[in-house]
């Protein structure tokens, strides 16, 4: 099954430069690894729910064994070891994905 990973990231204050760039330097692995769509930058909704995650990115990922693989490589976990330094927060969450872009049949949609 494909799955969307998604980092969603609240700098501390002065560190968002930092974050930005660190979450760039996620997404620029993940597309080195041969992840599929790859996307990363500040939030850019109108909405007034983001609760101060303003930077993040979601990776494409064509199965587990792909995320995983991107999860355990060296630089990701120096990248992911130095990213509490630069956030306040940081949520991740893997979601699952047909190639269609729809949820699978028999997951809910809201």
């Amino acid at each position: 099954m494909s799955l969307v990973h998604i980092v969603l990231v609240r700098p501390r204050d002065g560190q968002e430069s930092r974050a930005d760039a660190l979450t760039s330097r996620l997404a620029a692995l993940a597309a080195e690894l041969g992840a599929g769509d790859v996307y990363a930058g500040p939030d850019v909704s109108i909405e007034p729910f983001g609760g101060g995650y303003t930077t993040g990115l979601a990776v494409a990922f064509p199965g587990e064994r792909a995320r995983d693989a991107y999860l355990r490589n060296p630089r990701h976990a120096e990248l992911a070891r130095e990213l509490p330094a630069a956030a306040d927060s940081v949520l991740v969450v893997d979601l699952p994905a047909a190639a269609t872009g729809l949820a699978p049949q028999g997951a809910q949609r809201t």
